[in-house]
């Protein structure tokens, strides 16, 4: 039927990433401690038919389901964990296809900047739509592919590291992830998320 890119189960979202995915989305609002799926494939108008399914067999809702030139990608949610999981293994069903057969996650940049400059500070804020920059905080840039991977690493890097969320792209040729905070959370979490990506077992791209 398609190509699965990815597959990417959040346990529990956290409050930064549900409040900043929800100023983004266009679907059904999310909250903290929803489940969420993250699905992208190719060809990108096979999403539609993906969402079919998932609404129709589980008790989910929607938050986003973008079509691109080649890519389509759907995120849904729910308080209830096993429903997320549900509509999760009907969509592999559909595909005929298991978890691992997904692309796994390809790092193109990571990077911290220490001490950023206040001007700098104020650039990034202008672009976000999450927590602000400081002027000297230390900031984490991550880009990766296939981008529904950032969300993820958005996500595990605030459930265990105190980090502010600047910014999220989770759509398109590249994910992106903007973490602000002390120069120890910062570094904490920079592994964290090279570590979560890492774990996600899938075929090479």
């Amino acid at each position: 039927m398609g190509e699965l890119r990815a597959y990417c189960h959040l346990d529990r979202l956290q409050p930064q990433f549900a409040s900043l995915f929800a100023t983004r989305c266009r679907g059904f609002l999310c909250v903290e401690g929803m489940a969420s799926l993250f699905v992208e494939v190719v060809p990108g108008i096979e999403v539609n038919h993906l969402t079919d399914i998932a609404l129709k067999l589980t008790n989910s809702r929607p938050g986003e389901m973008i079509v691109e030139r080649r890519y389509g990608m759907l995120e849904i949610h729910s308080f209830d964990q096993e429903e997320i999981l549900h509509a999760g293994k009907m969509i592999l069903e559909e595909l005929g296809l298991t978890e691992e057969e997904r692309l796994a996650p390809s790092i193109l940049a990571t990077s911290i900047i220490n001490k950023v400059d206040s001007y700098q500070a104020v650039i990034i804020n202008r672009n976000s739509k999450g927590m602000l920059v400081l002027g000297g905080d230390d900031v984490y840039l991550l880009e990766v592919t296939p981008a529904a991977y950032s969300s993820i690493a958005a996500n595990e890097a605030e459930k265990h590291c105190n980090v502010r969320l600047v910014d999220i792209r989770f759509f398109g040729a590249a994910g992106r992830v903007y973490l602000a905070g002390t120069q120890a959370e910062i570094q904490a979490a920079a592994k964290l998320v090279v570590d979560t990506l890492a774990n996600l077992k899938g075929r090479k791209g």
